[in-house]
Parts: C-alpha cells; structure tokens; sequence
C-alpha cells in the first residue's frame, strides 16, 4: 500500500487512481481523469541540444504551443557537460520554488512542497547498491525533485535505471509517472489528440 505522492493518501495496492486526489495510477485512470499532464521534468539524457530526437522534438514544439511545460531540476545543470547541451539545459524553466511556511512569496511560482523521498527513491532505483555512483546520486536527486515540486511526468532515455525490472511499476503505485519522450508522446496524443 504505497501513499499518493501528490496528497498522502495511503491508497490499496490495486488502485487505478488515488481516492482522495484522484491522481491517476493507470493510463485508464488518464483516460477518465479530468487532470492533466502538464509540468513535465526532463532527464540529463533529454536535453534534446542538436534536435535530433522526433519525440523531444515533438514534446517541445508542444511546449512552444504552450500545451505543457518542459522543466529542469537544479541537478540537471549540476550534471550536464557539454556547451550546446548546457545553453538547450537553460532554456528550459526551472522547477518552480518550493512553498516553505513563513518564507515563500504568495502568489509566486511557489508551490507547495511535495514529499521528500531520497531514501525510498534509492531503493526503488538502485536496491542493491551500498554506495551510489555519481550518475547513481544524480538519477535520485533528479527524480527527488521531480516529486518534491509536484511535476506530473518526469522524461528520461535512461530505461536501465528507471524503467527495468519492474521500477517503472513501482514508482508508479505512489504516482510517480516516469515515461520515455515516445512514450509520453503516445500518452498525450491518446489522452488529448495533439499531433
């Protein structure tokens, strides 16, 4: 029984979506949602510099129509090598700032903080290591971020570390939506018919 990363709510283990939020937990859930996908965070990986990805291409001419938005976490630029990659990096918004009691400007950009999970992250990620590498502690910091600012898809290439055996699922049952650029396209084009 894994607790909805956007309220808390300790939903079942076969939840399609959470019953306090209605986050969805499922494409069907999508499907009947009245939410929408729109704060999506980009992978290090994904930081589409020559343009030669069709489906980065796709999700930022989305993006220049103003369908949804295309974020970065602080760690991405922390990660990123590469001059072309780094100027693409900081063309993207940052995630926005974190509501924190007695210090955020209302009516900001602020939001409020969703859960920290450093810990579970890791373990779902990379359960078997004792001690992460480099490109280990950032794949956590930048999904970590992902969550505490409340974005609602979180885009990598990196299938090995977030996808495979079974993490996708996993991060999934709390609300952790983590999807490849040409699977996120196909989602939205399903959900909202933009082509």
């Amino acid at each position: 029984m894994g607790e909805c990363v956007k309220c808390g709510h300790r939903n079942t283990p076969d939840a399609h979506a959470c019953a306090q939020c209605t986050w969805p937990f499922t494409r069907d859930a999508w499907r009947a949602s009245k939410l929408h996908i729109r704060r999506v965070t980009l992978d290090t990986g994904c930081v589409n510099a020559k343009g030669l990805d069709p489906d980065l291409n796709t999700l930022e001419r989305w993006a220049a129509t103003q369908y949804l938005e295309l974020q970065r976490s602080s760690a991405l630029l922390r990660e990123l090598a590469g001059e072309a990659r780094v100027v693409k990096a900081r063309s993207l918004a940052p995630h926005p700032a974190l509501f924190t009691l007695g210090s955020s400007a209302l009516g900001g950009p602020d939001v409020l903080a969703g859960p920290d999970l450093p810990g579970e992250l890791q373990q779902i990620l990379f359960p078997t290591a004792t001690l992460l590498t480099e490109n280990q502690r950032y794949d956590v910091e930048h999904l970590r971020l992902h969550v505490r600012t409340g974005g609602d898809v979180f885009v990598t290439l990196n299938p090995n570390d977030f996808v495979t055996r079974g993490r996708q699922e996993t991060l999934r049952s709390f609300g952790i939506w983590v999807l490849s650029p040409s699977e996120l396209v196909g989602l939205l084009t399903e959900l909202y018919g933009w082509r």
